[in-house]
């Protein structure tokens, strides 16, 4: 009887890119009699990454008498988008509320907004606005791009598609919706297609480390982890401090047996952002894979400690607990994990099992009978409930269990 324990797939970075700031027209000559000046002009159309000009540039435009109802809306999407960079969500939307009130037409306005609010979770308001956008603008391609995202990230693929399509017919050179739609093909499986569109938005932009990092991917998934392993290279050439890139490099390194080299991986992932738990989990999925339970114990501890509420986490420290014989501690986290995601695979089998290591024949029957009933040809379940029937005193349910477990997989149970 073992205990299973989870790898985590390769994940993606998830889609690129966001709708862009508003730009607006305000004529430069004109700094006296209440208008805004060039000044603000050149303030409020520049870049976020400095949001203290930008807001004082909007706000002077905002204030501005002669400024007209297109204009304060255009100052009052680049403020919301300083205010979002500043963490004041409040006053941001406050800003993107009143940039749609003026100027219904502004697509801007509305695909900004409909970020705020797919940043949020709010994804039906968030494709309500970029259908807003859309209809105030058809030639917005990022707002289909965007409302592809949305699609995306909420699990349909393949209604993101079609708003690719319709970005990419808009722009043909936008790297970013290749990339997306390379993505939602990949989720589909579909990872030649994938690849043929991450190829796209590399050779549109070379610079492109998303497009190399999924890409790599892809490749890892179709199990040629020499050619993901060159993407994941040329992903963080582009970008050395991505620690999500270098924990893809580590998976695909611990899948083509260079376990050094995965290792190096994670430790590089941790040093450069000691917060992130996926980092942690993985790695601690090395050491359990490695049977180094106290290592991994440690990391999945560290997990949780940054992702209180991390079900993969507990998952597999219980997992880890198991295989160090403390049956008990291992039936907390299970149920710990349980709570938190009870679809995560193999959890009703692991506790299951635990239960059956600590004479509590009927709850391991109660999780075992759930383990079977989402994979009835699971082999060690079926033995393991069979083993539990035995010692409840169910003599002929437990063989009948036993014989069928060994008619799947004849080695179960040694």
């Amino acid at each position: 009887m073992t205990a299973r324990f989870l790898i985590p797939l390769l994940v993606s970075l998830g889609v690129a890119g966001a709708a862009a700031a508003q730009g607006y027209n305000v004529d430069p000559s004109v700094g006296t009699g209440g208008a805004a000046s060039p000044i603000a002009v050149r303030q409020c159309n520049g870049s976020v990454e400095n949001p203290v000009p930008v807001i004082a540039g909007c706000t002077a435009i905002i204030n501005s008498r002669q400024s007209t109802a297109v204009q304060r809306s255009a100052a009052y999407t680049n403020r919301a988008r300083a205010f979002l960079r500043r963490d004041q969500a409040d006053r941001a939307l406050a800003d993107f509320d009143l940039a749609v009130m003026l100027d219904p037409r502004n697509s801007r306005a509305w695909a900004n907004r409909g970020d705020f609010y797919s940043a949020m979770g709010e994804f039906d308001r968030a494709v309500e606005d970029y259908d807003r956008a859309i209809a105030a603008n058809p030639e917005d391609f990022e707002a289909y791009s965007q409302r592809g995202n949305v699609r995306l990230m909420t699990g349909e693929p393949e209604r993101a598609i079609p708003d690719y399509d319709k970005a990419i017919a808009v722009n043909p050179k936008f790297a970013n919706a290749y990339a997306n739609r390379g993505e939602a093909y990949r989720v589909q499986e579909d990872f030649d297609r994938a690849i043929a569109e991450f190829n796209q938005a590399i050779m549109l932009n070379p610079r492109f480390a998303i497009a190399y990092d999924n890409r790599g991917i892809s490749y890892a998934q179709k199990g040629d982890y020499e050619r993901a392993i060159a993407d994941f290279d040329a992903a963080l050439k582009v970008d050395p401090m991505m620690t999500i890139v270098y924990t893809h490099r580590a998976t695909a390194h611990m899948q083509n047996g260079a376990r050094n080299l995965a290792l190096a991986d994670f430790d590089q992932a941790i040093k450069i952002d000691p917060s992130d738990p996926y980092v942690y989990l993985s790695r601690g999925n090395l050491f359990l894979e490695g049977n180094e339970l106290q290592s991994a114990i440690k990391d999945y501890d560290s997990a949780i400690m940054a992702e209180r509420n991390y079900p993969e986490a507990f998952a597999n420290r219980g997992v880890a607990y198991a295989r160090m014989g403390n049956y008990n501690r291992a039936v907390v986290d299970f149920d710990r994990a349980i709570m938190l995601d009870p679809n995560l695979p193999d959890l009703f089998a692991n506790r299951g099992l635990s239960y059956v290591k600590t004479g509590q024949y009927a709850r391991a029957i109660a999780d075992l009978d759930k383990a079977m009933a989402s994979n009835p040809r699971d082999a060690s379940s079926l033995y393991n409930r069979g083993v539990a029937k035995q010692q409840a005193g169910d003599r002929a349910g437990g063989d009948a269990d036993v014989a069928r477990a060994k008619s799947i997989d004849p080695s179960v149970g040694q």
